[in-house]
């Protein structure tokens, strides 16, 4: 199957993903209490955030693999801090989630959820370190329905309680999830065995990515971030509002549709390609990126020009209604997401993980600049949006000198 077939399948598996747990979550509220339902999601993204140290790995791990294909040192150093992660977790997130959360559950239960939550990444990064392409998209379009499946189980045919029942699916949909991928990579592929790894050069430069790609990852997610601070801080509770239920959903539904593929299929191969020096095919990959990019964000301003303000008052209540100009905003900068996201996933396929990592450096520095420069003058809401996008325009201009000298390099 040729990767832009993947990459394409994996945008309608990903809007399956996103609609079913939209869907799930819809219906969660109708008859489960608000209570137990934030209890149980806060839980969940405090363990995720407990794992982001693991996602840095991936991209170091993808690039490691296709310089060096050992991947018996490379996983064996993942399980190190995989399992350093799970028991610093065990040690000091479980209790703080237990007592200070406030989570009226059996410690097992979330002893359980990160040692699921934890094998579950171990195996999906494994997935794109080999280029598994196939099996990424089949996880993305099971994911929801293993979550949904073990949820009616435990809730309608066990009858278990509310709270009880979202732990039981969150953990066994992991299990599940992970027996699913280890039975399918198996045949072609067999799980290193446990041993100590001697740091050599390669594997020093390893541990170096991860690290770096791990701060890099969290500089940009914090970009986002930063804007919801500021409209705390300068805004009110009812901008705040249009932000955090219109804007930043819509937003991140649009990033994970069509900007984590790239992370997912276009770096393993950009890092295979890089490794080949195969200059041909990775031109074919960037013109076929820039020509997608410019039509799904040519289609995200057309659709906001025209329709956003219908779009937000059909979806949402009338108090959201101003949202839409926003969106409208943002709609013009988005293809600069999409590119940036390319030229990160070539830079670090490249090795040049410190050079990405100042990239994301320089978009939080752009989006304090257009802040306050903006804010100088006018004190709208748009100034956010503007400084989003201005963070994301000095990321692309400065990762498109750095990538065409890597370029040169590669033709050299």
């Amino acid at each position: 199957m040729s990767l832009t077939k993947t990459f394409l399948q994996s945008i309608v598996f990903s809007l399956v993903n996103i609609s079913l747990n939209f869907g799930f979550k819809i219906y969660l509220a109708k008859i489960i209490s608000k209570e137990d339902l934030a209890i149980y999601f806060t839980a969940i993204d405090i363990f995720s955030l407990a794992l982001l140290v693991l996602v840095g790995f991936r991209s170091s791990m993808v690039v490691s693999y296709s310089k060096t294909k050992d991947d018996l040192k490379i996983l064996n150093l993942f399980r190190y801090f995989l399992i350093a992660t799970m028991l610093l977790s065990w040690a000091f997130i479980i209790p703080y989630i237990k007592h200070k959360v406030g989570v009226d559950i059996n410690y097992w239960y979330l002893v359980s959820l990160i040692l699921a939550m934890g094998t579950y990444t171990y195996l999906t990064n494994q997935l794109a370190m080999y280029r598994l392409y196939k099996n990424i998209n089949q996880i993305i379009f099971l994911e929801p329905i293993f979550v949904i499946s073990w949820f009616a189980i435990a809730y309608y045919l066990a009858h278990t309680n509310d709270i009880k029942s979202l732990f039981i699916s969150g953990i066994m949909s992991s299990i599940s999830l992970s027996i699913y991928i280890y039975i399918k990579k198996r045949n072609s592929i067999k799980e290193p065995t446990f041993s100590l790894v001697p740091l050599n050069p390669q594997m020093k430069s390893f541990l170096k990515n991860s690290i770096i790609s791990t701060i890099e990852f969290a500089s940009g997610m914090f970009i986002l971030y930063l804007a919801v601070i500021f409209i705390i801080k300068y805004f009110s509770h009812n901008e705040l509002g249009d932000f955090q239920v219109v804007v930043k959903p819509i937003f991140m539904y649009l990033i994970t549709l069509f900007v984590f593929p790239i992370f997912r299929f276009i770096l393993p191969e950009l890092s295979f390609l890089v490794a080949k020096k195969d200059i041909l095919k990775i031109l074919q990959i960037k013109k076929w990126i820039y020509i997608f990019s410019g039509f799904v964000s040519f289609i995200f301003v057309v659709v906001s020009l025209n329709y956003s303000k219908e779009i937000v008052a059909t979806l949402f209540p009338q108090q959201y209604q101003h949202s839409y100009l926003m969106l409208t905003h943002l709609s013009f900068f988005f293809i600069f997401i999409m590119l940036n996201a390319y030229q990160i996933a070539f830079i670090k396929a490249s090795g040049e993980f410190f050079k990405a990592l100042l990239i994301r450096v320089s978009g939080v520095a752009g989006f304090l600049i257009a802040f306050f420069t903006i804010r100088y003058f006018s004190d709208n809401i748009i100034s956010i949006i503007i400084a989003l996008a201005s963070s994301y325009t000095v990321m692309f201009a400065f990762s498109f000198i750095v990538e065409n000298q890597i370029l040169k390099k590669l033709k050299g």
